[in-house]
């Protein structure tokens, strides 16, 4: 392949997964306690996460530690300057799906009727908050939710790579004030 074909070959991919990211539902929000020291902490370890099944709780670690050790914290072999807890609430939401066609002429000239249908959906809605605890004072410095649409027939690869979007979004702003 010469270097032109390579090139077109890669912006084109690299395109789609801007695109892929840029259709994200993601809905995050943080909030934190501006007397934190966020420069104190370098360690963080997992709080149990009771209210998961093993397999969800290993992807949830796997996205959380993902994005911190990007902000440059480590996993702590023991307790870590921050503590994570993770709380997850469901809920059921309705989307309308609105649907026409025909009522114009040409030039925008409206020539009468046209039809359309709606459509009404349940779409099921996950959103996962994240506690970071000082461990010494044991007090929540910073919390972290993220909401998103569900697909019950996402493959584990599929949930995976959604929780580390998620996550990847959720701590952009970690520590407070990076990016300002």
């Amino acid at each position: 392949m010469n270097g032109a074909k390579r090139f077109l070959v890669i912006a084109a991919a690299l395109g789609v997964a801007a695109g892929l990211v840029a259709c994200s539902t993601v809905q995050v929000s943080t909030d934190h306690d501006p007397t934190a020291n966020f420069s104190q902490y370098k360690t963080f370890s997992f709080m149990p996460m009771t209210e998961f099944n093993s397999i969800t709780a290993g992807r949830i670690q796997v996205a959380i530690t993902q994005a911190l050790q990007g902000r440059g914290l480590q996993p702590a072999t023991g307790t870590g300057d921050l503590q994570i807890a993770v709380l997850a609430r469901f809920s059921r939401e309705k989307q309308i799906n609105a649907t026409g066609f025909g009522g114009y002429g040409a030039r925008g000239v409206r020539w009468g009727g046209g039809m359309g249908t709606a459509t009404v959906q349940d779409i099921a809605v996950g959103t996962l908050i994240v506690d970071l605890v000082d461990a010494s004072a044991n007090k929540l410095v910073w919390r972290g939710t993220a909401s998103d649409t569900m697909e019950p027939t996402s493959t584990g690869q599929e949930k995976q790579e959604a929780l580390n979007n998620a996550m990847n979004k959720l701590f952009a702003q970690y520590p407070p004030g990076a990016g300002k």
